[in-house]
């Protein structure tokens, strides 16, 4: 871009010189792009000449995988055939296809039921297609647009159900269908229908089908107020029911139910009652001084097992949660009072159960330093746990450009009685790059843990990035102590002929103790050979599980989690062979003209464990999640959190997260898109951290 702008200033000085003094000379020359930078160059993946660039934008890729899996009592074979494409259309709106046609093969390992040691080996094969089809705003009268999407998908939602709190309704895997209409940002209307399951082969975006079928319906309508997204005085209503029938959840025969789930919500947005008017800022109402947000929501579940010994204990339960945010000339602030009873789920998946309570937070902020806290009261309503008192209290200081200090001490009372400490010193030095130097201290019953360590960001070149670290951690339950090492390298950098190579290696080795090892290690080299196609190899590796920041959590942020899975370990190597191609017109993203030349976005979805929107050596990838461009082009990350469009027009875009698979109690930092800018030859970087309430 830089020598484009070079180029064309230098050319209309150029012509203004020559129109003054000899008026009658021809005009300069046709502009051509010429390179500043000396060196090798980086060629077009397809020259102009070679294709149309007529029509509507459209572009498509075609991947050939060749993957083997070993962990276990399995060996896994796997042949992929993934077909991708897009097309923008005038009166349509823009389509995305994604088609992964797959064949397994599957040694199976047998024992002797005799009690002999000797394995009996037999193959199976396998077929698991999966695939997806979506399309966004195709334009009706009145304002209106659809989006609607076919395949391995997740259930729609209305856009309030992910609230402005700590509680949001969660999404449903299905195969299936779902479609939303929407007018001006006033009215949703949205419906989905399929068959439950869930996302794995994380390599190899795969789907597996589970017991049992789901419908939904919902819709969210503006009352009263203005129609823009910052009205004031503005109230919306929004409902979503979903119905589930012989949903199993843990695969078990006699443990399938059928329930019903309802919720509604209605929220109000304007000026606080206790301030004049609304000052000035960027974003949110509730983000402004004076501004204020509140929405009430009810759910409620239903339903008869369809077996007696079901674990389900009710087949009713109801839940109630206020949430309120607003900002006053000093401070950022939010509350909400809450009560959940036991066994409240939404379909086939459970929402925070047996639970009643209030928190509040606020957060005040200069250029030099940060003050924030929580503070939250809850009970169980069955009365099977006492009463929960939980504080946490985070600042920040910066001393100059270079370095900064934060701490965070948290607390928690009642049954799960214990208290955390942090302390982090950041450093900045232009020959070495960015320390952080941290310690974490966890007290609780029977449980103590001190972890010691170093995050590291190396100041290497432009186009290549490298982070490491190491902490050390000791960790003493029940009178047994153990210590471990915990490492990891984070890095990206190029590749011989236009390669590029991206590594991520996290682990931890026990001190006298080989059982409490972990290791997850992903490796990727990607190489144009020119013509549209490439050469990609990855190699992953997983094995035990990640040890978890020792920091103390609210109760409200415990009955949310999900339940942490111990992954069997594994070994991954996956080859593939790509072409991609493109075409159109240059009127809108990804589908640029062939002669306008192109770039790439990709970005990394990670876990931000410690708040600092930074993604460090420790912190992995969340695999599964949509990523959309624009709101018209939808990507998925894979197993390390991984998204890429490989083609974009050069422009300015808008790319977001949607959390339709994110484990709670986990949301993404930034609810809306973010800009990025692509330029021809470039690759464009958005990497989007998704954080844990405390």
């Amino acid at each position: 871009m830089k020598c484009r702008l070079i180029g064309c200033a230098l050319g209309m000085l150029g012509a203004g010189t020559a129109l003054s003094s000899h008026a009658a000379e021809p005009a300069p020359a046709a502009y051509e792009d010429r390179l500043l930078e000396s060196g090798p160059q980086a060629t077009l993946d397809e020259p102009a000449d070679q294709a149309p660039d007529t029509g509507w934008p459209r572009g498509g890729s075609v991947e050939l995988q060749s993957l083997r899996q070993s962990g276990g009592l399995t060996d896994t074979r796997n042949e992929t055939l993934k077909l991708e494409g897009h097309l923008d259309t005038p009166n349509y709106g823009a389509f995305s296809a994604n088609l992964n046609i797959n064949r397994y093969r599957n040694p199976v390992t047998a024992y002797d039921l005799s009690g002999q040691t000797g394995n009996l080996y037999s193959l199976s094969y396998r077929n698991g297609n999966t695939g997806r089809i979506d399309q966004r705003a195709m334009p009706f009268n009145n304002g209106w647009f659809a989006n609607s999407s076919i395949g391995d998908i997740n259930t729609a939602a209305t856009p309030m159900s992910r609230g402005i709190g700590r509680v949001y309704l969660p999404s449903l895997p299905i195969e299936g269908f779902s479609t939303s209409f929407e007018r001006g940002g006033s009215t949703v209307l949205n419906a989905s229908a399929g068959r439950l399951g869930y996302f794995d082969g994380l390599t190899s975006q795969g789907f597996t089908l589970g017991r049992g079928s789901v419908a939904t319906f919902g819709a969210q309508q503006q009352i009263t107020g203005p129609e823009t997204q910052l009205g004031i005085g503005r109230t919306d209503a929004a409902f979503q029911w979903v119905e589930t029938r012989n949903a199993n959840l843990n695969g078990l025969s006699g443990y399938a139910q059928d329930s019903q789930s309802f919720w509604g919500a209605v929220s109000w947005q304007g000026v606080a009652p206790w301030a004049d008017t609304l000052g000035a800022g960027i974003g949110p109402v509730q983000e402004r001084p004076g501004g204020l947000r509140v929405q009430a929501n009810y759910a409620h579940s239903a339903g008869k097992p369809s077996y007696a010994g079901s674990l389900a204990p009710n087949d009713s339960a109801n839940g109630f949660w206020v949430d309120s945010s607003w900002r006053s000339n000093w401070a950022q602030q939010g509350a909400s009072v809450f009560y959940f009873d036991p066994s409240l789920r939404w379909g086939s998946n459970p929402i925070a159960g047996d639970l009643r309570g209030a928190s509040w937070r606020a957060d005040v902020s200069t250029r030099q330093w940060q003050l924030g806290g929580n503070v939250e009261v809850s009970e169980s309503v069955s009365g099977l746990q006492g009463r929960s008192l939980f504080g946490n209290l985070f600042g920040r200081y910066r001393f100059d450009s270079r370095d900064a200090l934060s701490g965070t001490v948290a607390a928690r009372s009642g049954t799960a009685a214990a208290q955390s400490l942090q302390l982090t010193w950041e450093h900045i030095s232009p020959q070495w790059g960015q320390s952080q130097w941290r310690a974490d201290l966890a007290n609780g019953r029977d449980q103590r843990v001190v972890r010691l360590g170093v995050d590291h960001a190396w100041a290497v070149g432009e186009s290549q990035s490298l982070s490491t670290t190491l902490a050390f951690e000791q960790s003493n339950q029940s009178s047994v102590t153990s210590r471990s090492v915990i490492w990891g390298v984070l890095g990206s950098m190029p590749f011989l002929a236009g390669g590029r190579v991206d590594l991520s290696l996290r682990g931890s080795n026990g001190i006298g103790d080989t059982s409490s090892k972990f290791l997850n290690a992903n490796a990727r080299v990607s190489w144009p050979l020119g013509g549209g196609w490439s050469f990609i190899a990855q190699y992953t590796a997983a094995r035990g599980q990640e040890s978890l920041n020792p920091a103390v959590v609210s109760a409200l942020t415990t009955a949310t989690q999900a339940p942490i899975l111990t992954l069997p370990s594994s070994r991954t190597m996956q080859i593939a062979l790509r072409w991609e191609a493109r075409a159109g017109s240059a009127s809108a993203p990804i589908g640029g003209g062939a002669g306008a030349g192109s770039g790439r976005l990709e970005g990394h979805v990670y876990f931000d464990q410690d708040n600092n929107g930074k993604r460090e050596a420790s912190e992995g990838g969340v695999p599964n999640v949509t990523v959309m461009l624009n709101r018209r082009y939808v990507a998925r990350t894979d197993a390390q959190g991984y998204y890429s469009f490989p083609s974009v027009a050069a422009g300015s875009y808008q790319i977001e997260v949607v959390p339709d698979n994110l484990p709670l109690p986990w949301t993404p930092a930034a609810r809306e898109g973010v800009p990025v800018q692509v330029y021809v030859r470039g690759t464009a970087t958005a990497d989007f951290a998704v954080r844990r309430d405390r």
